[in-house]
């Protein structure tokens, strides 16, 4: 059964759509117009998008878009440039290991691929771009989880239900919380099954200069050939790409 989307936030979406060069400026009535719904219903999310920092009010009753936007558009900008910047190394390590390739960011919930290349192997697995992913069992998830501030890594602990995706998932907090500092230790983060059954996949951070960590790359494939052997030989090339990418940053 697919889960039921929530229409107010598409009716959000729709006002936010509304303005455009000619129409800067909208009331609630204006809303309710062309947005065709009540007129409580365009006021009501109107305020929502203002408080929300989406549009502004410069005088009652009044909305324009507002700077949050900006923002977010800043940094889907930024994603799209790093995604340009990852992708040539993607390609020759999907190339040179005959297996997949992605690059993730994180936003305190989730891991989003942000770039991919995909093996031409008969048997493999491929990575959407744009696709979102549970942090918890995932190898650049886990990656990301424990290069975290502990601020933020205790409130992701607090906030998320470590549901089962595979018999292999790491469920418990305080087991996962142990392999996230072994994580930290060591630099890198594997994944035997952890999500999809049969899936393995090895994960280093790309950092900045500063060491910001700003990407998350990996190499999966079938575990089948993603044994734990393979996965340790396929390191020092993993970490070689992430400091080429970096030096590009």
């Amino acid at each position: 059964m697919s889960t039921p989307l929530n229409n107010s936030i598409l009716k959000a979406v729709s006002i936010l759509d509304l303005f455009d060069d000619k129409r800067q400026e909208l009331t609630a009535r204006d809303v309710a117009e062309l947005g065709d719904m009540n007129g409580i219903t365009a006021h009501r999310l109107l305020r929502t998008l203002a408080e929300a920092g989406l549009l502004t009010s410069p005088r009652k009753g009044l909305y324009r878009l507002g700077s949050k936007l900006i923002d977010y558009g800043e940094r889907a900008k930024s994603f799209s440039r790093l995604a340009a910047q990852i992708q040539p190394f993607l390609n020759g390590l999907a190339a040179e290991t005959k297996e997949g390739a992605m690059a993730t960011t994180f936003d305190g919930s989730v891991i989003t691929c942000i770039a991919a290349a995909h093996s031409d192997q008969t048997f493999s697995f491929n990575a959407r771009v744009g696709a979102r992913m549970e942090a918890y069992a995932t190898a650049n998830g886990k990656l990301w989880l424990a290069m975290s501030e502990p601020t933020m890594l205790k409130s992701y602990l607090n906030a998320t239900d470590l549901t089962p995706l595979s018999a292999d998932t790491v469920s418990d907090p305080d087991v996962l919380s142990q392999e996230l500092e072994t994580i930290r230790g060591q630099g890198f983060a594997t994944n035997y099954g952890e999500r999809e059954t049969g899936l393995s996949a090895i994960a280093v951070p790309v950092k900045t200069a500063a060491g910001h960590m700003v990407a998350g790359i990996s190499i999966f494939g079938p575990s089948a050939r993603l044994t734990a052997d393979r996965l340790a030989s396929l390191l020092p090339l993993l970490q070689s790409t992430a400091d080429k990418i970096r030096q590009v940053l």
